[in-house]
């Protein structure tokens, strides 16, 4: 989880990207460092709920909200009932932020810290940085995003997004957050909750209950114009550096045309599938997304350049004919982040630097782990002396950044026997 302390203006992992709003300069952007989760369960207390209540709600929601909390009183703080009816006034609250018709901001923030309170029982469930500032969710002329989803009153398949219609949270095209979430305990509902990141052009999503689980994985994405950042790569904290050509994207123009309607969330959905592996051409532009967990920065990152380096040698000596490995690891020259999606290729060279053949597989691209492995080279008949190989490539649909050639220690290869 990122720390909302950092001015984290929430800027991510959400399915609901719709319209571009404003472009952001993109920026050198690393991931987000991790904080510890609680050590000691908070404490409830029903009765600090009602100034709160007043001072949030009007009139008539303020008694629907207290007869929900008095029925998490009835069912006892913790339970399954006591959650539902928690996350059913977490949804008034969101309803509120999104048509800017609640009271007090920080009176709705506490109280959803106190709802937290009483209705989890595992500190992981509970945000890291409890208790958790949701003041840019619930401040409508900020660009956060706030939503429950789950429950059989929730919308079943519409993205939550935030308010600039940046980024957003969504299930796959053709799965419901029901059936997406329904693995976790019931009443298998969350609140989805979001606000920019410090760091242009990027989002920060959370989910409550924090260890929420997904499956399908939810997909998230941002809204932004690639094409005017020729060295931008995605970004998600907890995955690394990610080739535009691992998601689908709409062209700038039709970015801004999308409108949140009921079917929209898998409309979006679909764009954000992952390419197959094989995709070698990223369509650049629009949306980009990932199928990532929620809980963290996403966004883009400026890589000019990405260095390569040879993690796994190719062996000291090798028979002609005889297969051998190397590996190979793209990263971030600046922020040491690995980089995914580089395409590599690997050549020989004898001692006068005169290209010999290599035979195998000698393309490959790196994961999203940044590596690349080559499992089946071999030098072919008549290949025999001294060798040094040299990785180089690019990034695929990012013809821009530039990747540096990097060269293997020395291979002698023998005669076969």
């Amino acid at each position: 989880m990122s720390r909302w302390t950092l001015g984290l203006a929430l800027t991510v992992i959400g399915a609901g990207v719709v319209a571009c709003g404003e472009r952001q300069a993109a920026g050198p952007a690393g991931p987000v460092a991790d904080v510890a989760a609680l050590t000691t369960l908070p404490a409830c207390d029903f009765n600090a709920m009602n100034p709160m209540v007043s001072q949030y709600f009007s009139s008539g929601q303020a008694k629907t909200a207290r007869d929900l909390i008095n029925a998490m009183v009835t069912a006892g703080a913790g339970s399954a009932a006591a959650r539902d009816r928690g996350f059913d006034v977490m949804a008034m609250i969101a309803a509120n932020a999104q048509a800017g018709t609640g009271g007090s901001v920080q009176a709705g923030s506490n109280l959803m810290n106190e709802l937290t309170k009483c209705m989890f029982t595992d500190v992981a469930q509970f945000p890291a940085t409890f208790p958790e500032d949701y003041t840019v969710a619930l401040t409508t002329s900020l660009a956060g995003g706030l939503g429950v989803r789950g429950g059989a009153s929730d919308a079943a398949t519409d993205a939550v997004v935030s308010r600039n219609l940046f980024s957003g949270i969504a299930p796959p095209a053709g799965v419901t957050w029901s059936t997406m979430v329904a693995a976790n305990p019931a009443p298998s509902r969350l609140l989805a909750y979001g606000r920019p990141s410090s760091i242009a052009q990027h989002y920060d999503w959370k989910v409550l209950p924090r260890n929420a689980t997904f499956t399908p994985n939810a997909l998230v994405g941002v809204c932004v114009d690639v094409n005017a950042a020729t060295t931008s790569m995605l970004n998600e904290e907890h995955v690394g550096v990610l080739t535009f050509a691992e998601a689908y994207f709409l062209d700038p123009a039709a970015c801004a045309n999308i409108s949140v309607r009921p079917s929209w969330g898998e409309r979006l959905a679909s764009l954000f599938l992952p390419r197959s592996a094989s995709a070698s051409v990223a369509v650049r532009g629009g949306i980009g997304g990932s199928t990532g967990g929620i809980g963290s920065d996403f966004g883009l990152n400026n890589i000019p350049a990405v260095t390569l380096t040879f993690t796994v040698q190719p062996p000291a000596t090798v028979a002609v004919g005889q297969p051998f490995t190397l590996q190979v690891r793209a990263t971030d020259p600046i922020t040491g982040a690995t980089v995914g999606g580089v395409r590599i290729s690997i050549i020989a060279q004898n001692n006068n630097g005169v290209p010999k053949e290599l035979l195998g597989t000698t393309t490959q691209t790196t994961s999203n782990s940044g590596v690349a492995t080559f499992t089946d080279l071999n030098f072919s008949p008549g290949s025999t002396g001294g060798y040094r190989l040299l990785a180089s490539g690019g990034v695929t649909g990012r013809d821009a950044i530039a990747v540096s050639v990097v060269t293997s220690t020395k291979v002698n290869a023998k005669p076969a026997k």
